[in-house]
């Protein structure tokens, strides 16, 4: 099932993606009425409902409406950075996964104001698991690009700056990007 969107998940981006820049998390946001905060996505790219393991990662630009993204591996930034991408349509952090190009649909998308991440023209994710979001006391789920299937909740992955302020992996936030050049 997944086969049939691979075509479509490398289009080009067209829209703005200024709100994904420096550090920040990637917070999954519940595509119904209300827009509700469910948690957030880990250093390895999978959702939780434990602001805990909320991962750090940092966006960096690439082009006028693209961006890529990475996360500290277990180390925290001294150990090294992991990029992110997908593989076989589901969103991750190191493992081997090929660096992705990500975008947004711009402050007009789907939620008025607020970016959201897309790959190519795919933005929804959703898990396999048929009670997400996890709980707390859960472990952390996968989350793939909505293929029509999925019995849990679908979310639009957003962007909480950390920029100024201490985050989960202990990196300050200064106002520039980590010493991480993914290029």
């Amino acid at each position: 099932m997944y086969l049939l969107v691979l075509p479509l998940l490398a289009t080009a981006a067209t829209a703005t993606s200024t709100a994904f820049s420096g550090l920040g998390q990637i917070r999954t946001i519940y595509i119904g009425r209300g827009h509700a905060d469910l948690g957030c996505l880990t250093r390895s790219g999978q959702w939780t409902a434990n602001e805990a393991q909320c991962g750090t990662f940092t966006a960096e630009p690439r082009s006028e409406n693209t961006f890529s993204l990475s996360a500290p591996s277990h180390g925290g930034m001294a150990g090294g950075v992991e990029v992110c991408g997908v593989d076989v349509a589901t969103f991750k952090c190191g493992g081997g996964v090929k660096g992705g190009i990500f975008g947004t649909f711009g402050p007009d998308g789907p939620i008025p104001g607020r970016e959201v991440l897309r790959y190519g023209e795919y933005g929804v994710v959703a898990t396999n698991a048929g009670d997400s979001p996890p709980s707390l006391k859960d472990e952390a789920l996968d989350v793939h690009f909505y293929s029509g299937s999925e019995k849990g909740k679908w979310v639009w992955l957003a962007w909480k700056s950390l920029e100024g302020e201490a985050n989960t992996d202990g990196i300050q936030g200064t106002g520039k990007t980590a010493d991480y050049d993914p290029k």
